[in-house]
């Protein structure tokens, strides 16, 4: 991966990760601090916030986040955007296939060509939002931080087959089958290119991937309160990011403060629209119409 980036001017209020990263998202979904040693003063930080549980946030505290994940080719597998709202307790996560177009080009061209931070400047062009960050993790990051969050449930979309290295052996789903979704079944569905539906089908997964993540970390609430830092940290190291740990030391708050007051604030958005016959995919202008909506 290339060198972290940094911009201290934007105010931010949650990465997630993605990642939640969720992204979190992504992926989801969300963005979190080192462990205690990793940034001074972290433990005070804890107790802050700890002390701060009952405190209110209003729309000036809500953030925005690009997670992509890449292979070892840095070929984009999965883009996903996400919007924390802490006054609300919601996380929106709008997944995005690398083919979708923006401009004449696709998100796919423009990453590969100019980069994660013009591709994030574009994505929120098009969608007409402003994105304070972005992270791209490569897919083995992505896994680790899967596992950090816990595995999630999510019904498949398709018929899929898997191989199982504990077994040996290729082990076959059903669509609607409920599949337990770890670090290496996470990166399986977002590359997998024999989906009848195609990259339509790994888009709508990446997004409710990302959201069961997230949903399932904050469940455990003491779980997660315990280990937000080690999943920030997890996505930090190597990540292509202009997210910094001082930007995130100053969100925490607001972090502790949604996972103490919902257990299942993300929810996955997959955009609307239509597919071309050379692969690429235009979002509907009425999906872009109600988006204001969806993010406030």
């Amino acid at each position: 991966m290339s060198a972290k980036k940094q911009n201290s001017g934007v105010k931010v209020a949650l990465v997630y990760a993605v990642a939640l990263a969720v992204f979190l998202a992504v992926f989801g979904v969300v963005g979190f601090l080192a462990v205690k040693n990793f940034v001074p003063g972290a433990q005070a930080e804890e107790s802050q916030a700890e002390e701060n549980i009952g405190t209110t946030y209003s729309e000036d505290d809500s953030s925005t986040i690009l997670y992509t994940v890449a292979n070892s080719q840095n070929k984009l597998l999965s883009i996903v955007f996400a919007k924390f709202m802490p006054s609300s307790q919601k996380i929106v996560i709008i997944p995005l296939s690398p083919y979708t177009k923006c401009g004449e080009s696709t998100l796919l061209d423009i990453y590969q060509q100019s980069g994660i931070n013009a591709m994030t400047e574009q994505t929120g062009s098009m969608l007409g939002v402003t994105i304070d960050k972005y992270m791209t993790m490569s897919d083995s990051t992505f896994s680790e931080v899967i596992n950090l969050m816990g595995n999630s449930m999510i019904p498949l979309l398709e018929d899929f087959e898997m191989y199982d290295k504990a077994t040996d052996n290729y082990i076959q789903y059903k669509k609607d089958d409920k599949i337990s979704v770890d670090g290496d079944t996470a990166v399986a569905l977002i590359s997998n290119e024999e989906f009848i539906g195609g990259h339509s089908t790994n888009m709508k997964l990446s997004g409710e991937i990302a959201a069961a993540a997230a949903n399932t970390f904050f469940s455990h609430t003491e779980y997660a309160r315990n280990n937000i830092d080690l999943v920030f940290k997890k996505q930090y190291t190597g990540a292509d990011t202009n997210m910094s740990t001082e930007e995130y030391n100053k969100m925490k708050n607001a972090i502790v403060y949604v996972i103490e007051n919902s257990a299942s604030p993300a929810y996955s958005l997959t955009p609307t629209g239509g597919w071309n016959d050379d692969g690429t995919f235009e979002i509907s202008p009425e999906f872009l119409s109600l988006l204001d909506g969806y993010l406030s």
